[in-house]
């Protein structure tokens, strides 16, 4: 019995971090969110994955920038003391459901806060940020 209940555990267990895990973000607040804290990490392959860039490749010169500013908000967000929890104060989506506006907040560990605003485009059936 003891060990059907491991089993039945590990089973659940992976069976969670496949569901979390697996697919993209479902709104545009949850690709914010979940863009925000890859910034945090300094995850620059799954920052870079969120991007909306078009259909024109990026140049190695570009990525090398990209991943450098991705350091420097890791760095900036660390002095704040990380990101406690973020806020979506608003989300608008277009009539035609293939871009958004999102207004946050971003609450970090020493008390401070910001608010702002990002547009996102749904790029083949993914929210994406768009600049």
């Amino acid at each position: 019995m003891k060990k059907m209940t491991i089993i039945l555990g590990f089973v659940l267990a992976s069976l969670m971090v496949l569901t979390t895990s697996c697919g993209s973000p479902s709104t545009p607040g949850d690709t914010l969110k979940a863009f925000s804290y890859a910034m945090e990490q300094g995850n620059d392959t799954e920052v870079l994955s969120m991007l909306a860039l078009g259909d024109e490749e990026m140049s190695e010169k570009d990525r090398e920038k990209l991943v450098a500013l991705i350091g420097s908000a890791k760095e900036e967000i660390a002095k704040k003391g990380g990101i406690e929890s973020i806020e979506i104060l608003e989300e608008t989506i277009s009539e035609d459901g293939n871009s958004a506006k999102i207004k946050a907040k971003t609450t970090y560990g020493n008390g401070t806060d910001d608010e702002g605003s990002s547009k996102l485009k749904l790029v083949d059936g993914d929210w994406k940020i768009s600049f």
